[in-house]
């Protein structure tokens, strides 16, 4: 055996002003924090993550100036004087390190040292970590627990209707508010509708939670986990901290008024037609979407129990058959449609005529599912 294989590189014992720490502790932090930084920033700090080397652990800030995060990570080290490091610089150093390895990090005046394995990383620290914006208090602020499995639930289930359009600000995110006193959220972009009902408590004011925050906040959430979330809601402006296992967050709301949803979702009483669309159905049309000339549009022929897909200028027509009843025909959007039955499987609509929007049942009986016809 070659002995210079066996030689593992020997660091001197934690002494205070250094910090040791395991890449599968740091990395997930990290991975987390980086998540909220902006790619592009005219605000050099911005760009930065704030890491303050506290008794036996490290608290890791991220903020983008609407979202402040703080995720705290097991480490070996005294408390001392905060630094600042590069966000995806930092990333891209841990991604190339193994998860079972460490990492030690110190501090010569405004150059970083670290070491993981045999390597030997010096970075200068170019923005005092002065510079990084406080966050806002959390004063006058109303409190309640949700389950993590709860909201992670929630967020799945409607994130994608999630209007993209800049316009109507309002949609830009989910409406978290109270149904019967019991938390709900929906999201809508006017041409799709998601609602998900919980049986979880929830006495707080009713917020937009904005779409740049619900992936972040997703990232931080265990969809099988057992903790519980504490969910903080400001009296007199539009903000919410989030409080998890080792983390938390604080997020500026949208300041502006959600449409009242529940006058577009439609009674299931007065439903005279249905189809079942399923995924292997959907297969057969996703191909001839890309085509320029074709319709983005499904017509389902419930009388008939036909799904066609056509394009006058290319003499296409696809059909598919469908499980369906009524004397009428509907078309819907067919990336709507697609991503309806990608995301929850076999699908029923509902709807009372071609011009009415028709009520989408799922396997879970707490979401509400709606989609807007389109002439085809």
């Amino acid at each position: 055996m070659n002995a210079i294989a066996t030689i593992k590189p020997a660091h001197p014992p934690c002494d205070k002003g250094t910090i040791t720490v395991t890449i599968s502790d740091l990395r997930p932090g990290i991975i987390k924090a980086v998540a909220i930084v902006e790619r592009r920033n005219t605000i050099p700090i911005l760009g930065c993550l704030h890491i303050t080397p506290k008794r036996d652990k490290l608290e890791i800030r991220a903020t983008n100036i609407d979202t402040w995060l703080t995720i705290t990570c097991p480490a070996q080290c005294a408390a001392g004087e905060p630094f600042t490091i590069d966000a995806r610089l930092m990333d891209m150093i841990l991604r190339g390190a193994d998860r079972a390895d460490s990492v030690r990090i110190e501090r010569q005046d405004n150059i970083l040292i670290l070491r993981h394995g045999t390597a030997t990383i010096r970075l200068q620290e170019l923005c005092p970590p002065s510079d990084f914006p406080a966050e806002p208090e959390a004063d006058d602020m109303a409190s309640c627990e949700v389950p993590e499995t709860v909201l992670a639930k929630l967020i799945d289930s409607v994130r994608w209707a999630i209007s993209t359009e800049e316009t109507r600000y309002y949609l830009n995110g989910i409406y978290l508010h109270a149904r019967d006193g019991m938390l709900a959220g929906c999201a809508t972009d006017g041409h799709r509708l998601a609602l998900y009902q919980t049986t979880t408590d929830y006495p707080l004011e009713a917020v937009i939670f904005p779409r740049y925050s619900v992936a972040a906040l997703r990232n931080l959430l265990t969809a099988g986990g057992n903790h519980a979330v504490r969910i903080s809601a400001a009296l007199d402006k539009p903000r919410m901290r989030i409080e998890g296992d080792g983390w938390s967050a604080t997020v500026k709301c949208i300041d502006g008024t959600f449409p009242d949803y529940t006058r577009v979702i439609p009674g299931r009483d007065k439903a005279r037609g249905h189809a079942v669309i399923n995924r292997h159905t959907m297969r057969i049309f996703p191909s001839f979407r890309k085509l320029s000339h074709c319709r983005e549009g499904i017509k389902l022929d419930l009388g008939n129990g036909i799904a066609t897909c056509s394009s006058i200028s290319l003499g296409l027509t696809v059909e598919a058959p469908i499980e369906a009843s009524g004397d009428f025909s509907v078309g819907f959007n067919q990336r709507y449609l697609t991503e309806v039955v990608s995301l929850f499987g076999t699908v029923k609509l509902e709807a009372a005529s071609s011009g009415d929007a028709a009520h989408v049942l799922t396997e879970d009986p707490d979401l509400t599912v709606v989609l807007m016809p389109m002439r085809v």
